[in-house]
């Protein structure tokens, strides 16, 4: 089995470090690459807890601001699992789903207690911020990184679509999907995926890869990345 992985480069090296244990081969094509914006000077220590929805998030908060005990909200095994891996803690998930996430930040924690510091990526999927002033908290939403698309895939994932070597692409969310579908387009290759077939995370993805000939196109069940890979027969 074969499979692309094309989400930025630190996430795609610990999906492939998660499925290091199977024999799975593993190609690595990062559709987008994180920049870090030009993040202001904040002290987390004037916020009652941190909220993120994505490992980038962490990433770039370890690497741009000084962390501090606070305890930390997350969306998505991803997002827990890097900021564990940073050396935060405590850390509080609500699986992939943000409505819970904010029910369970709701529940948690009081507006009186101060404020939320919520730190994103330019491009944010969601409300939580507004569900979460809507529940009279008061919300510091941050944009500290980017993801850049990126304009051409590399020569050998080329190498790899024409010899029709890959049996499965992941994809995780739809801007990564039409990123996808463009550079496809771009390339003139849409004849290559026939023996390939996509994993989408949920319906919204499905719908930006379409027409693109594929094998088969298989949407998960829940909007996880267990979920994705379930599709094929593998725990993670």
């Amino acid at each position: 089995m074969r499979i692309l992985l094309t989400r930025p480069i630190n996430d795609s090296h610990r999906i492939e470090r998660q499925l290091g244990q199977s024999k799975i081969i593993v190609y690595v094509e990062p559709l987008m690459h994180i920049e870090s914006l030009n993040v202001l000077k904040i002290n987390a220590l004037n916020y009652q807890a941190l909220v993120f929805t994505s490992a980038n998030g962490v990433m770039v908060y370890c690497k741009e601001i000084q962390k501090c005990a606070l305890p930390v909200y997350v969306v998505g095994e991803s997002t827990r699992q890097a900021a564990l891996e940073a050396g935060l803690n405590p850390v509080i998930s609500a699986g992939a789903d943000v409505k819970k996430l904010s029910a369970t930040i709701i529940s948690k924690l009081s507006p009186s207690n101060g404020p939320l510091l919520y730190l994103t990526g330019k491009h944010v999927a969601g409300n939580l911020a507004k569900d979460l002033e809507d529940a009279d908290f008061q919300v510091d939403h941050q944009k500290i990184y980017t993801a850049v698309a990126a304009q051409q895939f590399s020569n050998n994932t080329k190498s790899l679509l024409k010899q029709k070597l890959i049996d499965y692409i992941p994809f995780y969310s739809p801007r990564s999907a039409r990123i996808f579908k463009q550079l496809i387009e771009a390339e003139g290759i849409r004849d290559l995926l026939s023996t390939a077939s996509a994993l989408c995370i949920s319906d919204a993805v499905k719908k930006e890869i379409l027409l693109l000939g594929w094998k088969n196109i298989l949407t998960a069940k829940e909007p996880t990345q267990d979920s994705i890979f379930e599709l094929i027969n593998i725990k993670l």
